[in-house]
């Protein structure tokens, strides 16, 4: 999985942008930048588990190819009904993933999961393809993208885990 401490140093860094008295004009766009970069590193996240785990199994390098460039490769987003699933069903099956999704649900952590993920994508989606140029969306402050990530981070570390005892 992507190490947590870039992104972390990243937000940090953000924050202190946002926070500077002097600068007021630009609190925009270091929110908004806060939020593309954490679901860029979502994305990564999802990209990293799901290929680690198919690696480990599928032999044949054509189909690990066909993985990374027309599953993996074509997927841009961190939802997880919207991306991370449907990448999950083309690797291990939807009966596979039906018993992956209770497995999270039995510890607690699938609806959190959802939750956050598409919490995050639906921030993200309408903000990623346009200019903050006369946009009159409300961002949130880098530190939300710190809570955001701070929840995350372990939840993924144990999507991962359960995902390769599989």
């Amino acid at each position: 999985m992507q190490a947590k401490q870039p992104i972390e140093d990243l937000l940090k860094e953000l924050q202190k942008l946002y926070d500077n008295p002097a600068d007021p004009v630009h609190k925009d766009y270091y929110s908004k930048l806060a939020l593309l970069e954490l679901c860029g590193w979502l994305e990564l996240v999802i990209d990293d588990i799901t290929l680690t785990y198919a690696r480990a199994r599928i032999a044949d390098p054509k189909n690990i190819e066909l993985l990374e460039k027309e599953i993996v490769g074509k997927t841009y987003g961190c939802d997880y009904k919207g991306n991370f699933r449907p990448i999950l069903i083309r690797i291990i099956g939807l009966t596979n993933v039906e018993r992956f999704e209770n497995r999270l649900t039995t510890l607690g952590i699938y609806q959190i999961l959802v939750s956050q993920l598409g919490s995050l994508a639906s921030l993200r989606n309408p903000v990623a393809h346009t200019s903050i140029a006369g946009v009159t969306t409300t961002f949130h402050s880098p530190s939300t993208m710190t809570n955001y990530l701070n929840s995350l981070h372990p939840i993924l570390t144990i999507v991962e885990t359960e995902l390769n005892g599989l």
